[in-house]
């Protein structure tokens, strides 16, 4: 079965909180990123940067331009924009 993506921009914000936070938790934790994990990942990136909140540590996670960050590099990122939102 193929998961949704909702529209990142009608997430909550409370829920994108503690989207972000799961995601880079399990980030942390996982020895690869699956096919799951990095769809939410994404969508939660998508949804961040819709609201103005670029990061470049995040993007670099599947950039082809600029060196890519580690799952570990991308998760601490995430946690710390999570606790900030």
């Amino acid at each position: 079965m193929k998961a949704t993506i909702r529209n990142p921009i009608t997430i909550p914000l409370d829920e994108l909180k503690s989207m972000a936070a799961a995601v880079a938790a399990e980030m942390k934790s996982a020895g690869t990123i699956g096919p799951d994990l990095r769809r939410r990942f994404i969508e939660v990136r998508a949804a961040l940067f819709q609201r103005g909140m670029f990061d470049p540590v995040l993007v670099r996670f599947d950039s082809a331009t600029a060196p890519p960050a580690s799952a570990g590099e991308v998760a601490e990122q995430l946690e710390k924009i999570a606790a900030a939102v």
